[in-house]
């Protein structure tokens, strides 16, 4: 017991030694207490809050509030506030306060000053949040950055008499946190910076000259009250983009028949109050509102109502409290609810009669003239004092003003018809008459359900429509009964079911089993339900769901490879037993690689360009027997990092993509990058130079090695499958014979022949366009000759030239729809020869071709002298981006060959191979030749680039005069041949 009494006035003794103010606090108190003329509460310093807050444990001052002699206002000493470190509130009324007051607290956040004089007002407050000064007389002018940094900032006055003719000085502030500003001012400038919130009071010695159109606001509304000039206001340029703008008590002058333009501002909402100047000699409002929503002229002085075209774009028109002798304006019947009105024309002189077009809008016409009889939708709502208020003070002939009771008979709430209801959406309406304004009278009697208590209804067109909130819990019924509880009547509403709406379809890949889809939309079923309560299906497929309420149905489609097509979706809501019908295209579904760059045979980064959705948490690349390590990864390129060609196997390589579970699979896909030499032996026959693996002729040779002649011109005929280049009595021709869509394991799943096309020439007869359709693609070629001057083209960054004579043909492959998400195409394109004229001695053909064991280079068919020869580049533009083509042989006979050309999976594509014929030097003999000259007398030079453009191929054949002397260029007078390569090349 000892012990606790010991502690107990230990604890005390702490208590009292240290839990009370410094030193320098009381005797700052002391000071200022003298000063003001005031005594502590049996001297507590912290016993008297109303001059001194004390903080936690009363260690020291957080306010202080004081206030001097209002006539010889007191002077704050110097040196006291700065003695308070954690003051924070500061309140002095009736005081004179020197400039050195503000350079002494730290902490201080508000102020407050009442009738108070500073020298000249602060240059800046660095730690206060808020600043209220009322009645503080000062010298000199407001700098914007003085109270940029402020918070709240409040200067007014209760008189202009105790004001001084200050300035507003626009100095640029650098800092700015300013949110709320209201002021007194004498000028005006541009606040420059966006403001919540701010009230502008004119000054007594307000600036007339200042141009409000120099005001520039973004955020909140803004005030302009004419609280001390009052004189009047040229406004020429309306104050900038402030979404409310609100004008009291000021008098314009326009100048004569000017408007105050809105249109091309932002404000929404344009209130005037007690305003004066705003109407011409006639009368007539001078103001232009644009696109303004809500407009305010009160007690100002109107004498007309605007016209409807004024008015007829608002949503809130109030003309209140004017001097208004004009009829009750006639109104239209609204179609939805975005065209009512609410108008408000009380306390005017307005006369007439009400008909049932004003029933459809809010409308306040109390204190009027208006007589005749009020229409029954008024009738019906009378016992509603909110009503009866918009509508007193008028002379109806079936209503006394001001009465509470004995109204006329209400005729009846009835609904015209029964609502359709699409579940899941507020876009349910029924329509009716006399269903009133106020949407808190309708409910449904909790006794028709046990649970839910009811359904919701709000107006959305007054007496005319209510939009019904459809709680899922409820729907679907047949029937409800509606109580309006004024007049205290129940109608029932029986309703009508929407067939299920599709808004939006997304797809995932589910594993390799199928694909989960997420249908959005209305008329589904309420409750998380399974296939029982709804059914699903694309085409003939059913897709079975997991999910089904209200607006959102999830299904699984167990297929895993589904084709690129439009399906018919239909979706059945077995509560209500509707059907909707809706139509969905789909396409392939990430991931899929449409192009990549590869490295050199020694390893490097790969680059995949496709489709890889968003989550990446688990991401795999196998590339041949090697694993390529993930560098980076978006949606829509990955980076990766491979090893060389004696760890991943033979090229090209098969290749696998997996992300999260989902494989994408491709065969013989992948070929490292390597560089290239030109053909022939010594290079280019000896008959040209190379270029980065291109052969630039000289000497009139041409051809893949240099080792053809070529000059002269051909004859070019066509049919609608065939085009042949004819020359010396042969006949070379070319066409793009099919286009097949094979399978993971290369089977043909389908296969368009083009057996005929449509063809179209133009105005020029040197341009031809061929066009077939397939299902929903659409596949055209143009062969376009080259005349007068040669002419440039681009294919995969490579830059070529035609010369005068030569034939390009462009080919487009639109909107193919795979199969299969594994699926990819193959291009057959066919060549042959044959004699125009039946010959005993006519030679066999020679078809000769060669490759790099990967990829076919290049195929020859000589007849005699002349060799129809054919470049292929074992490269695509796949969607924009090159990537590795395979070409091979599809089939061969005696005096023909198809090449396929393999594309990966793309939705535009570019392939370019070129064809020519030319005089071989050194021919085969032909006994029956008895004319061998000793040297050429003539020579055959055609030379066609074809480009597949869409899933393009690019046949061109290419001929110019070659001379006893030719210049090498890249872009003209050389033939660029193609490449043979060590491996193929994959370039960007």
């Amino acid at each position: 017991m000892k012990f606790g009494t010991f502690f107990f006035f230990l604890f005390l003794f702490f208590s009292i030694s240290f839990c009370e103010l410094p030193l320098t606090q009381k005797q700052t108190i002391d000071t200022l207490l003298q000063i003001y003329g005031l005594n502590l509460i049996n001297g507590d310093y912290c016993g008297s809050p109303q001059y001194f807050v004390c903080g936690f444990e009363n260690t020291t001052i957080t306010e202080i509030s004081l206030s001097g002699n209002e006539i010889n206002k007191t002077i704050f000493p110097d040196g006291a506030i700065g003695n308070f470190d954690s003051l924070t509130i500061v309140k002095l009324s009736n005081s004179n306060i020197s400039n050195a007051f503000f350079n002494e607290f730290q902490t201080t956040k508000t102020f407050q000053f009442n009738n108070c004089f500073i020298p000249k007002f602060p240059t800046f407050f660095s730690y206060v949040e808020t600043l209220y000064m009322n009645d503080v007389f000062f010298n000199g002018n407001i700098n914007y950055s003085s109270f940029s940094a402020i918070n709240t900032f409040t200067l007014t006055y209760s008189s202009g008499d105790l004001m001084t003719d200050y300035q507003l000085i626009n100095d640029s502030p650098l800092f700015f946190a300013v949110s709320y500003i209201k002021i007194v001012l004498n000028n005006i400038i541009d606040f420059q910076y966006p403001i919540q919130k701010i009230e502008i009071y004119l000054g007594k010695y307000f600036n007339y000259s200042d141009n409000f159109g120099e005001m520039n606001f973004t955020d909140g509304p803004i005030l302009i009250n004419d609280l001390y000039y009052n004189k009047p206001i040229k406004i020429t340029n309306v104050i900038g983009q402030s979404p409310i703008l609100n004008f009291v008590n000021v008098q314009f002058s326009l100048p004569n028949n000017s408007y105050m333009d809105f249109t091309s501002h932002l404000v929404s909402s344009l209130i005037f109050i007690n305003c004066s100047g705003l109407t011409n000699s006639n009368d007539d409002l001078m103001i232009k509102i644009g696109n303004l929503k809500n407009l305010a002229i009160t007690n100002s002085k109107l004498k007309k109502i605007p016209p409807f075209s004024f008015y007829k774009n608002l949503t809130w028109l109030d003309i209140s409290r004017n001097n208004i002798i004009d009829q009750i304006p006639e109104l239209y019947e609204p179609s939805y609810a975005s065209e009512t009105i609410t108008i408000n024309l009380s306390g005017n002189k307005i006369s007439g009669e009400l008909n049932q077009n004003h029933c459809y809008h809010f409308l306040n016409i109390s204190n009027n003239q208006l007589t005749g009889k009020l229409p029954m939708c008024f009738i019906c709502q009378l016992n509603d004092p909110q009503l009866r208020y918009r509508i007193n003070g008028n002379n109806f002939e079936n209503y006394i003003s001001n009465s509470e009771s004995n109204f006329p008979n209400c005729s009846g709430i009835s609904f015209s018809e029964d609502p359709l209801i699409e579940i899941g959406a507020y876009n349910s309406i029924v329509h009716g008459t006399n269903l009133g304004w106020n949407s808190l009278y309708y409910s449904i009697p909790g006794q028709i359900f046990s649970y839910p208590k009811g359904l919701s209804f709000s107006i959305d067109i007054p007496n005319k429509a209510l939009r019904i909130y459809d709680l899922k819990d409820v729907f679907p019924i047949d029937k409800a009964i509606v109580n309006f509880a004024i007049p205290n009547i129940n109608v029932t509403v029986y309703f009508k079911f929407s067939e299920p709406r599709v808004i939006a379809i997304s797809v995932f890949s589910y594993y390799n089993l199928g694909y989960l889809f997420l249908i959005n939309g209305f008329g589904f079923p309420t409750q998380n339900s399974t296939s029982s309560r709804v059914s699903v299906k694309f085409d003939n497929f059913n897709c079975v769901p997991s999910v089904a309420v209200g607006t959102i149905i999830e299904c699984f489609l167990n297929k895993s490879q589904l084709a690129e097509k439009i399906y018919t979706v239909s979706i059945t809501n077995e509560q209500t037993g509707k059907t909707g019908i809706s139509q969905y295209k789909f396409e392939r579904v990430y991931p899929y690689v449409y192009a990549y760059n590869s490295p050199s045979k020694t390893g490097g980064v790969v680059t995949l360009f496709g489709s890889y959705g968003s989550n990446f948490t688990n991401v795999n690349i196998i590339i041949g027997k090697g694993k390529c390590e993930i560098i980076n990864i978006n949606s829509t390129v990955i980076t990766c990092n491979i090893a060389g060609i004696d760890s991943i196997g033979p090229s090209p390589a098969n290749f696998t993509l997996s992300i999260n579970q989902v494989n994408w699979n491709a065969n013989s896909f992948f070929v490292y990058y390597e560089d290239n030499i030109c053909p022939g032996t010594p290079e280019c026959s000896g008959n040209g130079i190379c270029f980065g693996g291109f052969c630039a002729c000289t000497n009139g040779y041409s051809g893949i090695k240099c080792n053809q002649i070529f000059t002269g011109d051909i004859e070019v005929k066509k049919n609608d499958t065939l085009i042949e280049m004819i020359k010396n009595g042969y006949s070379f021709g070319f066409s793009i014979k099919d286009i097949r869509e094979t399978d993971f394991n290369g089977k043909i799943v389908r296969q368009h022949n083009f057996t005929s096309w449509t063809l179209t020439p133009d105005s020029t007869i040197m341009k031809w366009t061929y066009v077939n359709k397939f299902e929903n693609s659409i596949i055209s070629y143009t062969v376009e000759q080259i005349t007068g001057t040669p002419k440039n083209y681009t294919f995969a960054g490579e830059q070529f030239t035609l010369q005068p004579g030569s034939l390009k043909l462009t080919a487009n492959i639109s909107n193919w729809e795979y199969l299969g998400s594994l699926n990819t195409l193959q291009l057959q394109i066919h060549s042959s020869v044959k004699a125009q004229q039946e010959n005993e001695c006519e030679q066999k053909s020679d078809i000769q071709t060669n490759g790099d064991g990967i990829s076919l280079n290049y195929i020859t068919i000589q007849k005699d002298k002349n060799v129809f020869s054919g470049r292929f580049i074992d490269k695509v533009v796949s969607d924009g981006r090159p990537t590795f083509s395979k070409v091979s042989i599809s089939e061969q006979t005696e005096d023909s060959i198809t090449v396929s050309i393999s594309l990966p999976y793309c939705k535009e594509c570019l392939i370019d191979p070129d064809f020519s014929v030319m005089i071989n030097p050194n021919p085969i003999l032909n006994p029956c030749d008895n004319d061998q000259p000793s040297k050429l007398k003539w020579i055959i030079p055609v030379s066609v680039i074809l480009g597949l453009l869409g899933l393009f191929a690019v046949f061109v054949l290419v001929f110019f005069l070659a001379r006893d002397h030719i210049y090498i260029s890249k872009k003209g007078g050389i033939i660029l041949l193609k490449k043979q390569k060590k491996t193929p090349t994959i370039n960007e």
